[in-house]
């Protein structure tokens, strides 16, 4: 399975960026890991360094445009253009829609959504230059079902199924392919927002496969829609949720 060899991993200091980074880390591979927790992201970094990675932190908030550009300017300097890129960054309050403030919502589609567009289209305008490149988004099972504490969230994920699809349309003349992972209910830091240890596992009874999912579960879906392997699939969205969530 041959996998882009100069990529960038946002929202990587920990759980599911983290393990997509030391799941595509590996000898002759440049990783350039994002996120705005500073000390996760540099022992990121570092345990891709371990794998035989050359890899890199950049303390980097997807909200702004211009931190993004420079980040992606910086990797091009250090290593040519990106070839690969997995926009995973994001963040996840709760709020019920009437508490909801105006500037929660408009914070979380910031990130969440206008974040993952700027990243994509920035590093894409590179790819194009390359001629190749592939871009796995990160949804989430909260777009198809909802979410009632959590509207601004599952619009912003909502919102990123659809911005695969239109941005797998615009780019795959120039040879860059756009999909999309939903993740399921998943061992990390944001089911635990809400749940503790053991009602989170408990949850896993419910799921068909008996589990919860995973980080490495979501990594490797995301390593595949990077892949050759997958080189004739663009603008969809896959969904790893052990059988929760049906996909048609």
């Amino acid at each position: 399975m041959a996998l882009p060899r100069r990529v960038i991993v946002t929202g990587a200091a920990q759980g599911i960026g983290r393990a997509v980074a030391l799941h595509l880390a590996s000898p002759g591979v440049a990783l350039a890991v994002w996120d705005v927790k500073r000390d996760g992201v540099e022992e990121t970094a570092k345990l891709c360094h371990e794998r035989g990675a050359t890899a890199r932190a950049w303390t980097v908030d997807v909200g702004d445009a211009d931190a993004i550009e420079a980040a992606v300017a910086a990797f091009e300097r250090a290593w040519g253009k990106p070839d690969g890129l997995v926009n995973n960054a994001g963040i996840f309050p709760r709020a019920r829609a009437l508490d909801m403030k105006l500037a929660e919502w408009e914070e979380v589609l910031r990130v969440n959504l206008t974040g993952t567009f700027v990243t994509a289209r920035t590093v894409a305008a590179r790819m194009k230059d390359l001629g190749r490149g592939a871009i796995v988004n990160t949804a989430s099972g909260r777009a198809l079902a909802g979410a009632a504490n959590g509207a601004h969230y599952a619009a912003s994920k909502g919102g990123i199924i659809a911005l695969t699809k239109s941005l797998a349309l615009d780019w795959a003349a120039y040879g860059i392919r756009v999909n999309c992972v939903i993740p399921g209910l998943t061992d990390t830091a944001q089911p635990r927002v809400e749940m503790g240890d053991n009602e989170l596992y408990a949850a896993g009874a419910s799921i068909p496969m008996g589990r919860i999912g995973r980080p490495e579960d979501i990594a490797a879906v995301v390593a595949f829609l990077l892949s050759d392997d997958a080189g004739y699939m663009t603008g969809q969205s896959v969904a790893a949720n052990g059988g929760a969530i049906m996909v048609p």
